[in-house]
């Protein structure tokens, strides 16, 4: 199943951009550590369009000029082939007239392939993109998503693809890097709590168990099979910080021995900001129901037009943009995010 966001992703992903300001002061920290040089290659990986992230690379880029005003920089915006990359280039673009009117390049490659020459990146960022899976560990035969389904099989397989997937891009990473390097991800997460993106902790509705009981009932209708019903996985993982900090903690690891090290690492909780402003009374019921169902089809469309159509992945979000207008104040969708900073020692 190819993965991809929907085209105008950062006009439907608010969530996402408040997690990326979120982590603007350690992507600071990091380029603050950066060792003159006469150029510095900066990249974001699993960038989608580029529009999230615009104020975070105006703020690296401003600061890493005034530490080193001499310095070129280029900067590097990574996507699939299937990405909306013309988006991406015009988000990049709006770098260029800016001091120090930085080269910008889009790679239209996966972040599970080599992106960039080896030791040559002084800052790669990556966020609210490395969730996602390589291949598929199998479809789910009772749910959409592997953290709601209660399988402890299913778990089992999707943790150790998502482990062999994250250590892989820690691989790959590690040998970009320059010695020096640093590389900050901001990953969605689960918590010591047990709460993921989707999943407050009862606080509202599992946004995930929601999906499921459309997609169910749409089984059951007759509307689409058995087979598409099993097939329509979201193949994404939210893994907790012990698992993100493992290969970083193994000393076997291709990514240690490569000299990555974790500097620091936290755990950041975003509040829905569609939430937000029905509870502020500043959006009406149909207007909050339309922008939370577009922010979940967002990232989870893909899942149910490839496993059944694209009208069978339209009445997914009618229906649930219907649930979300009927009963607005059970809906939200609170990000659970987790920081990573790295750096490359040797």
């Amino acid at each position: 199943m190819a993965i991809a966001m929907t085209t105008g992703y950062s006009a439907q992903t608010e969530g996402a951009l408040l997690c990326i300001e979120a982590a603007s002061d350690w992507a600071l920290t990091c380029v603050n550590q950066l060792a003159v040089a006469d150029s510095h290659v900066l990249i974001d990986y699993g960038a989608a369009d580029g529009g999230t992230a615009v104020g975070l690379w105006n703020q690296v880029l401003d600061r890493l000029h005034a530490n080193q005003p001499t310095a070129h920089l280029t900067l590097i915006g990574n996507d699939l082939p299937s990405n909306d990359n013309i988006a991406l280039a015009n988000n990049l673009a709006l770098q260029i007239p800016r001091d120090p009117k930085p080269t910008v390049l889009v790679s239209a490659r996966s972040f599970y392939e080599p992106s960039v020459a080896p030791n040559s990146v002084s800052f790669g960022f990556s966020a609210t993109a490395m969730h996602w899976l390589s291949t598929s560990p199998g479809p789910l035969d009772s749910h959409t998503h592997v953290l709601a389904s209660g399988d402890a099989d299913a778990l089992q397989r999707f943790t150790a693809q998502a482990m062999k997937d994250w250590s892989q891009i820690l691989e790959l990473r590690s040998r970009e890097l320059k010695v020096g390097g640093r590389l900050l991800t901001v990953n969605l997460s689960r918590n010591k709590a047990g709460l993921y993106l989707g999943h407050n902790g009862g606080e509202t509705r599992n946004v995930h168990d929601q999906l499921h009981q459309i997609w169910r009932g749409m089984a059951e209708e007759g509307l689409i099979s058995q087979e598409q019903y099993k097939q329509g996985t979201v193949l994404n993982f939210y893994k907790s910080p012990e698992e993100f900090m493992a290969p970083l903690k193994d000393q076997n690891s291709a990514a240690y021995r490569n000299g990555l090290r974790l500097v620091d690492e936290r755990t950041v909780y975003v509040k829905c900001p569609y939430r937000r402003r029905w509870d502020e009374n500043d959006d009406t019921a149909a207007a909050f129901a339309a922008g939370l169902m577009a922010t979940i089809r967002s990232w989870s469309r893909h899942s149910f037009a490839s496993a059944a159509g694209d009208a069978a992945a339209d009445t997914v979000f009618e229906r649930l943009q219907q649930r979300i207008a009927e009963a607005p104040s059970e809906w939200s969708l609170d990000y659970v995010e987790h920081h990573q900073m790295m750096e490359k020692v040797a």
